[in-house]
């Protein structure tokens, strides 16, 4: 019967379940059988495993017949996952399989960029003709970046820097405190060499490099920094905001980018500890905004003879560069800041004073505490963080929050 003759073709096909399938193949028409009953067993099936098929002819259709679920696996596979310990095999030829993709894609892109002028600095001619000779007298500006050949990508660079970090010796520091008017803390952190170095000392016109460190960074930040400095003839002060002295806050005010008075506090105390010293600054990311903010109101009185910013923030305004961080980046920024802020010890700072935000809004000068905290817990992204927490860095609006801490607010045209 015809039934019958389609079976031993389903079978090449089949293995353990019992899911119907309709058992005629998309490149023939369905036949009809002759009789209108007709039914056989196992045994009728040239020894294939079925259980007992039955077809009811009483008007034409398609034969049904239950059939195995078939699984197809790749020929690389067979015999992998049902060996002992071969799901583990098997996710080892799967991680073996990417790891070799990654790599594959890496050396892809790291030659296209060897071969490119990727590396080559770009630089925006200045309308300052000062600054224009300053470029023209830099040659180092004008020629490629030669990074070896596996840190060709700035995702690897930045691994690579986090792992050296964690790999270079830890720097010693001596710590001086600077107790402020209003019962905050700020500190300098000055770096001690190692006993290697100690009969390396330098003179007392040394030049200083003060570094301003970034949105929630500490010393310890800046250990491999200052034994190159120190090699090189500098001595390295951190000049520690309000909230990275790694103890509880004193008052309830902090400030993500740093306050240009307290910078100047700082700086007298360098000066006045190492009056024949030049004074260099060093600012880093959340830093920068601090340095150039305070070089910008401060003018020719600047007590800085250069300053050098690696990763500038530029603009913290709406829509600036709070509001540019990639999603990843920004939830991490977030969990340290409030982690640093407002969490652990500080959150007695906070909890005998807090009000909502709609309190602020309705009367911000009548409260001289810190009524944005529990809003500041629970924002989701650093710009809303840096939104609410004008009053906790010591401005009575937001709009006096941009006022005095933007760097691009005093920034001076030529």
């Amino acid at each position: 019967a015809c039934g019958a003759a389609r079976l031993s073709r389903i079978g090449t096909l089949a293995a353990a379940s019992s899911s119907p399938v309709r058992a005629n193949s998309s490149r023939h028409r369905p036949r009809v059988c002759a009789r209108r009953d007709l039914s056989f067993r196992r045994s009728d099936c040239s020894g294939v495993t079925f259980s007992e098929v039955s077809v009811s002819m009483s008007s034409p259709r398609r034969c049904v017949v239950p059939i195995p679920h078939v699984t197809v696996v790749p020929q690389a596979f067979v015999g992998v996952a049902s060996s002992s310990g071969g799901v583990l095999e098997l996710v080892a030829l799967v991680a073996k399989s990417l790891v070799a993709a990654l790599v594959a894609a890496y050396v892809a892109v790291a030659l296209k960029r060897k071969a490119s002028e990727d590396f080559l600095p770009r630089i925006f001619q200045p309308a300052s003709t000062r600054m224009a000779a300053l470029l023209a007298a830099t040659p180092a500006l004008h020629r490629p970046m030669r990074p070896p050949f596996f840190l060709h990508t700035s995702a690897a660079q930045l691994v690579f820097y986090l792992l050296k970090q964690r790999l270079d010796p830890k720097a010693e520091f001596e710590r001086e405190l600077i107790c402020l008017r209003d019962g905050g803390e700020i500190a300098i952190d000055w770096h001690v060499p190692n006993e290697t170095k100690k009969n390396h000392k330098l003179p007392a016109d040394a030049p200083i490099v003060a570094v301003m460190h970034t949105l929630t960074g500490t010393s310890d930040d800046f250990a491999s920094f200052a034994h190159a400095a120190h090699a090189r003839g500098f001595r390295v002060a951190v000049l520690l905001r309000r909230g990275h002295l790694g103890s509880p806050l004193k008052t309830g005010r902090f400030n993500l980018l740093g306050s240009c008075a307290d910078l100047e506090i700082h700086l007298e105390r360098v000066t006045k500890r190492f009056p024949l010293a030049k004074v260099f600054g060093h600012a880093e990311s959340a830093g920068t905004g601090l340095a150039v903010r305070y070089a910008g109101e401060k003018n020719t009185q600047c007590l800085f003879h250069a300053m050098v910013c690696v990763c500038p923030g530029y603009d913290t305004t709406e829509g600036g560069a709070f509001s540019r961080f990639e999603p990843f980046l920004d939830a991490h920024l977030l969990r340290s800041v409030k982690a640093s802020f407002l969490r652990g010890a500080n959150e007695d700072v906070f909890s005998s004073t807090e009000t909502s935000t709609a309190d602020v809004l309705s009367s911000p000068r009548s409260s001289d505490a810190h009524p944005c905290y529990s809003d500041l817990l629970a924002t989701e992204t650093m710009a809303d963080f840096l939104r609410l927490s004008y009053k906790m860095q010591g401005n009575d609006s937001l709009r006096a929050d941009h006022d005095n801490a933007n760097p691009m607010g005093t920034v001076l045209t030529p």
